[in-house]
């Protein structure tokens, strides 16, 4: 196979009048043309690369002689380079009449080109169009069994950029972190290699979905108050979906969608809130061992902070914030229950707060239907709340400190967490709720609400 490497001007190239991007054409007017038409913005970022970059040295140009002229060569591969250097030199080449806005902006390009113009390409010159092709096949048919050209998926792109930039992407943070977790389940870890990066990257970049598994970014870093035992629990929810060939991108593409997604959760997929502790990067460079939920053991990073509590926090614009998942069989409640997730508290506190009382309610009758505890439907509400705060004593493990503002709220009639309070919503036209404080109650009840839907 006979060529060699030469060094043509620009002007001596002949674009490819019978190149694969379009229909064979007659000169090297309709060639250009077809190009432009073809390409339009993809030439105009391919020009400001080449004046800030130059052509890459790593992808020279695949000519072979033009047999009507000894002093030219078609260009068969490289035909997009080529036209961009040609328009660079000559903007006029660009319609003004049909595409008069892609001209002005060549010919601006033009000017900046003009201070370290490219008068000559490297060129691969091979003695006929034959030899080139199998090539030129190479390149642009895939990777052909390993002998093409074996593309990087997502997850090797991103070490790439990392090794460059000096950043991982969100993705590959959690990933690392998961290979070094030794208590990861070791199926769900072998599978990690094929999980698509983007998919988790694009549930880790929406901050609801963050909130939710108890991860936010601090400074291009994942972080965590949460141990290890607790950030596994949602870790492995989402690596088992994105695992599942069923599971596809389409369910977690729009933020509606990702919305829904992080409501599948069962309590036992998300992070227990009392189980914080002190911030920490989640990346797996400083991770040593699982954490269990009693012990903050990690080699911390010089940034990491001590150990505090995460406090329950109102600048949310929902009542019911994101990160709270409760599974509510009965259509209407359920129904309620998201309208209370996705209605803007600032806005229309008159009506949360309504809403508000009819789930507080709703939820109680249902629990006592269920449980058939000593309750008629004549009883007011806060008897029927006090039967059900003794039930949930009695079976579950619900704790004291947990049922704490339920106490309250049955005990002390002045006190805005009281069910006389929530009853002033709905019946007196001077009651005006305020939107911290109907956060605030749903925040101190709904340990409450949560065990109580859990018990039914």
């Amino acid at each position: 196979m006979n060529y060699e490497t030469k060094l043509i001007k620009i002007s001596n190239l002949k674009i490819n009048s019978e190149n694969p991007r379009f229909e064979t054409v007659e000169n090297q007017r309709e060639a250009i043309t077809s190009i432009i038409e073809n390409q339009k913005e993809k030439l105009i970022r391919l020009g400001d690369d080449i004046i800030e970059h130059g052509l890459n040295p790593a992808d020279l140009i695949i000519v072979t002689p033009d047999l009507n002229d000894k002093n030219t060569f078609i260009v068969l591969e490289g035909n997009r380079r080529i036209t961009t250097l040609k328009i660079l030199n000559n903007p006029n080449l660009v319609s003004a009449t049909t595409m008069n806005g892609l001209l002005n902006r060549f010919k601006k390009l033009s000017d900046k080109f003009n201070e370290n113009p490219i008068f000559n390409a490297q060129c691969v010159v091979f003695e006929n169009e034959m030899e080139a092709m199998k090539w030129i096949r190479l390149k642009h048919t895939g990777e052909n069994e390993g002998v093409g050209t074996v593309t990087w998926d997502a997850q090797q792109k991103a070490r790439f950029e990392e090794k460059i930039n000096g950043k991982s992407s969100y993705a590959l943070q959690i990933i690392e972190h998961l290979k070094n977790d030794v208590s990861f389940d070791e199926n769900l870890k072998s599978e990690l290699a094929k999980m698509p990066s983007s998919n988790l990257q694009r549930l880790l970049t929406d901050p609801n979905v963050r909130k939710t598994i108890g991860l936010d970014i601090k400074s291009g870093k994942i972080v965590t108050s949460y141990s290890a035992d607790e950030i596994r629990k949602p870790l492995t929810r989402i690596v088992r979906d994105l695992t599942n060939p069923e599971f596809t991108v389409k369910q977690i593409y729009y933020k509606e969608d990702r919305d829904k997604y992080i409501e599948t959760f069962d309590n036992l997929d998300i992070p227990i809130k009392d189980n914080s502790i002190g911030e920490w990067e989640i990346d797996g460079k400083n991770y040593k061992k699982s954490i269990s939920s009693s012990s903050t053991t990690i080699e911390e990073a010089p940034a990491t902070k001590k150990v505090t509590n995460v406090p329950l926090s109102t600048n949310r614009k929902t009542l019911i914030p994101t990160s709270c998942i409760i599974k509510i069989k009965i259509q209407r409640v359920n129904k309620i229950y998201r309208e209370l997730k996705s209605i803007n508290v600032d806005e229309y506190e008159n009506a949360v707060s309504v809403l508000f009382r009819v789930f507080i309610e709703l939820s109680v009758d249902s629990f006592v239907e269920s449980k058939s505890l000593d309750c008629t439907s004549n009883d007011k509400l806060a008897l029927k709340v006090g039967k059900v705060v003794e039930y949930l004593t009695n079976n579950t493990n619900i704790t004291s400190q947990q049922l704490s503002p339920v106490n309250t709220s049955l005990s002390n009639k002045n006190s805005y967490l009281s069910m006389v309070t929530f009853n002033q919503y709905v019946h007196n036209k001077h009651a005006i709720p305020s939107p911290k404080e109907l956060k605030i109650s749903w925040d101190g009840l709904e340990p409450f609400l949560v065990k109580l839907w859990e018990t039914i």
